[in-house]
């Protein structure tokens, strides 16, 4: 989250690989649109990228913008602000994701497949198993769709699929009665769970030679 001077100092920036987030927030909001809403403690450096400030007093919102800015002018920080930068897309392998073994439906938020335990607890907004069940089949046709395209281009892909053949056309031959279709949002949050070593890659491989 953050770099105090003194760090920065004795490691130079060029030589950290993490750029703290206090140098990249303004620009998040400035040049991608996102808000952020950040709960610190220790670190006083946001007061000078911070728009509003709200401290916890007794159980109580107090808002301190005004103190939190007038620190700021006397204490200033060397956080910069940064540009964002550009986001560079991943493109999933197709075939590590093919099932390899059996898949098992443990809970909502749960899941195996193939030796992988899948966590989805942190997707809320999954309510009932019949969603996972589709998560699942939805992943095994995904591994079709991986490749030359990026996450999104692939999940959107996927979510066509759906559009023209329904939730049967996750098991074709097989009628499926405990399927609710998922959200583009649930499917992705699905694929960036897995733990496949290599899965996600930030090269487009239809640049990579064979």
């Amino acid at each position: 989250m953050i770099r105090d001077d003194k760090m920065m100092k004795l490691v130079a920036p060029h030589k950290e690989p993490i750029t703290p987030f206090v140098r990249k927030v303004r620009a998040l909001y400035q040049e991608r649109g996102i808000s952020s809403i950040i709960v610190v403690g220790a670190s006083g450096d946001f007061f000078d990228v911070a728009d509003i400030a709200i401290m916890m007093d007794g159980y109580r919102c107090e808002d301190v913008t005004e103190q939190a800015k007038r620190i700021a002018e006397e204490f200033p920080s060397s956080c910069t602000g940064q540009q964002f930068g550009a986001i560079r897309p991943r493109f999933p392998v197709g075939r590590l994701f093919e099932l390899r073994g059996k898949t098992k439906v443990m809970s909502t938020s749960t899941f195996k497949y193939g030796d992988d335990e899948v966590d989805l607890s942190g997707l809320e907004q999954i309510v009932c198993i019949a969603q996972t069940n589709a998560i699942i089949l939805a992943i095994q046709k995904f591994a079709s769709f991986g490749g030359t395209h990026t996450l999104p281009e692939s999940i959107v892909q996927l979510d066509a699929f759906l559009d023209h053949e329904g939730m049967d056309g996750l098991s074709p031959g097989h009628y499926h009665g405990g399927l609710a279709r998922p959200r583009q949002l649930e499917i992705a949050g699905a694929i960036n769970r897995f733990r496949i070593e290599g899965c996600i890659s930030q090269a487009d491989p239809s640049t990579e030679s064979r």
